[in-house]
């Protein structure tokens, strides 16, 4: 798989955060990428203390966009249609809560 320098340094420090190694936690997104009812990012993040660092204004936000991705990956998955304006307005709100949480990658 080819990552820019960006992709590569975000994957290392949210693996390091997490206490892994940069494989793991890219294996264990993508395992739940694959299956909407896996939750492997979420034991990692469990297994580090990670969700209890967060800033707590933030957690019900997260839990929300984490809701928003799931419910779209689904209806994906179906071949729903996906209204342009509501994704677009999805992705924007994402990309704050991720810089919100220091993440500077886009998908």
């Amino acid at each position: 798989m080819r990552l820019t320098v960006a992709d590569r340094d975000a994957i290392r420090r949210r693996a390091h955060v997490l206490g892994v190694k940069p494989s793991a936690w890219a294996r264990a997104v993508m395992l739940d990428a694959l299956d909407s009812r896996s939750s492997k990012v979420d034991q990692l993040e469990n297994n580090a203390g990670v969700k209890e660092a967060a800033p707590t204004s933030l957690v019900p936000a997260v839990e929300q966009l984490r809701r928003v991705g799931v419910n779209l990956n689904q209806a994906l998955r179906k071949g729903a249609a996906v209204d342009d304006g509501l994704l677009h307005e999805v992705m924007v709100a994402v990309d704050e809560v991720r810089a919100s949480l220091g993440d500077r990658t886009r998908t």
